[in-house]
């Protein structure tokens, strides 16, 4: 995939004058960090923290943090943790789509257990970080915006857990993948 150039079927560059004509916004950087270059998710390893979050679950293929800020209890951030850089689950080979995407299970089955939540939302964007990534956010049932998504304004203001009880979410969650 090139940022700003479209392929035609026999490898011709197709340009439209309006299309081309827009301001970029994207940095001028975009497809070297999608090809991994300074890939933070890369450089950091295998850690059982960073700054968003707590390790609980290690799998071949992912990571799963919980959340210190979650927008909802439970909010967690599953990180592709293979062999190589990829930052696009189409990128993915069949081995590595399969891998991450059951440990990505793996992970729901645990919120699921151990919050009991009515539903999971399961983003995977990779625009401010081109690594694959799942942010999985339980869903309640006193949620703001049911059957929609969440509002900007409860990530913004989001609480983050003291001590005490990001050392008893991760309980719960290490005890439910067992």
């Amino acid at each position: 995939m090139a940022c700003g150039v479209r392929v035609g079927d026999a490898g011709a560059i197709l340009r439209d004058a309006a299309w081309m004509a827009r301001v970029r916004t994207w940095p001028g950087d975009w497809a070297e960090r999608r090809a991994g270059r300074d890939c933070a998710k890369c450089a950091e390893g295998r850690p059982e923290e960073d700054e968003w979050g707590v390790r609980f679950f290690a799998g071949d293929w992912a990571d799963a943090y919980l959340q210190r800020q979650p927008p909802q209890a439970g909010t967690t951030v599953v990180v592709f943790r293979g062999s190589r850089h990829v930052a696009d689950p189409a990128d993915f080979t069949d081995e590595e789509l399969a891998g991450y995407w059951s440990d990505v299970r793996t992970v729901a089955k645990a919120i699921e257990r151990g919050y009991e939540p009515c539903q999971l939302n399961y983003m995977t964007f990779s625009n401010a970080v081109p690594h694959v990534h799942t942010h999985i956010v339980p869903r309640y049932p006193d949620d703001p915006a049911p059957a929609r998504p969440l509002p900007d304004h409860i990530f913004a203001n989001a609480p983050t857990l003291t001590p005490q009880d990001l050392a008893t979410q991760l309980a719960l969650l290490r005890h439910h993948l067992a």
